[in-house]
């Protein structure tokens, strides 16, 4: 017997669909979880090859700034086994070496002269100063001794007219007795021939004279004196009187 509703619309029928499985392992979870390590491994392996891509794209980078560099470098010319020449620079040290050492030659030569011509200066004034001295001293007792020892102090012409009147001197001497003491108290080099070894000098001496029946004097005198150097020094040429007033 069929019933009929009124008024109500069928209710359509759902099938229902087939069920999904629970059981087991679920793969979809597992596999999920295992990307990202297979993920990180992919990724690790991109970088290395990366890498020598970078580099060599870094060197293709650097090269065109080194190329003018390089082009500069090859431009010079290479020495044996692809060495510069250094001879510019050598030249430059050898020029300036050389400079500074003829300098320093000079230098040493000016002053090597100033020092031989100091030398001979005090060397010539200190033997002037003592054999003036010398000359206008003597001893009545020892007359003999102080004659050597005027010939000992000079040379030349000097030396020749002292020893011709070395007996009538010596007589003079032993019949006024007493004793002459001369002491320089200045001197100066007027004159001085380095090279040819000749100097003048011009003195102050202060003398003493004792004699036998006589009280003793002080006198002064001014001389101008010769000088020429010789194997044993400087010794005197000539000696003269010089005039109160006269400088030369």
């Amino acid at each position: 017997m069929t019933t009929e509703v009124s008024g109500r619309e069928p209710t359509p029928r759902t099938e229902p669909g087939p069920e999904k499985e629970t059981g087991g392992r679920e793969e979809p979870a597992t596999g999920t979880q295992s990307m990202p390590e297979e993920e990180s491994g992919g990724e690790a392996a991109r970088s290395a090859e990366e890498e020598p891509a970078r580099g060599a794209e870094a060197a293709s980078t650097a090269t065109p700034a080194a190329a003018p560099d390089a082009a500069g470098e090859a431009a010079q010319p290479l020495g044996p086994a692809g060495q510069r020449p250094v001879w510019p620079a050598a030249l430059l040290v050898a020029a300036l070496l050389f400079c500074a050492i003829s300098g320093w030659i000079y230098w040493r030569a000016d002053t090597d002269d100033d020092l031989a011509y100091s030398r001979a200066r005090d060397r010539a004034l200190a033997a002037g100063r003592a054999h003036l001295a010398t000359l206008n001293s003597v001893d009545a007792a020892h007359v003999e001794a102080d004659l050597r020892e005027w010939r000992r102090a000079a040379t030349g012409p000097l030396r020749d007219e002292l020893r011709r009147s070395e007996k009538k001197s010596a007589k003079t001497l032993r019949e006024r007795g007493g004793t002459v003491r001369a002491e320089v108290t200045d001197a100066a080099l007027t004159g001085l021939d380095d090279t040819a070894g000749t100097a003048t000098l011009i003195a102050t001496l202060r003398i003493r004279t004792a004699t036998r029946s006589g009280t003793p004097a002080t006198d002064r005198k001014r001389m101008r004196a010769g000088l020429e150097r010789t194997e044993q020094g400087w010794k005197l040429t000539s000696v003269t009187p010089v005039a109160v007033g006269e400088e030369s």
